[in-house]
C-alpha cells in the first residue's frame, strides 16, 4: 500500500511538472516505508502471491534490505555479527577453518 502511495505521488509529480518527475525530497524508504517494516517481513512470498495488481513487494523489500546493508551500513546487529565471521573465517560461523571438525573428537 505504501508503494502504491508512492507511484501516485509522484505520477502526479510527473503530471504536475509537464512529463518531468522534479524531485520532492521523499523516497520510499523512511518517509513511507520504515525500516523497521523492512526487517520484519519473513520473506514468506504470501504478499506477491495475493497482490492483486501483480506488484512484487518481495522484490521491493529484498532491494530496500539492499540499499540499507549495502550503501547505509544500516543492518541488524545479527546481520552484522555474521558479516563480520564471514569476512574473517570465510562462513557465518565464529570458528576458525582448522577449529570447525573439532566436534566429531567430543565424547
Amino acid at each position: 500500500m505504501d508503494t502504491r502511495d508512492r507511484l501516485e505521488e509522484v505520477g502526479k509529480n510527473i503530471d504536475k511538472n509537464k512529463g518531468t518527475f522534479v524531485d520532492d525530497g521523499k523516497s520510499l524508504l523512511g518517509d513511507y516505508i520504515t525500516t523497521e517494516e523492512i526487517w520484519a517481513c519473513n520473506t514468506c512470498n504470501a504478499c506477491v502471491q495475493e497482490c492483486p495488481v501483480n506488484i512484487d513487494p518481495l522484490a521491493i523489500i529484498m532491494s530496500l534490505r539492499q540499499q540499507l546493508v549495502l550503501e547505509q551500513s544500516a543492518a541488524p546487529p545479527a546481520l552484522n555479527g555474521m558479516f563480520s565471521n564471514l569476512e574473517n573465517n570465510g562462513a557465518p560461523w565464529q570458528f576458525s577453518p582448522s577449529d570447525r571438525a573439532n566436534w566429531i573428537n567430543e565424547n
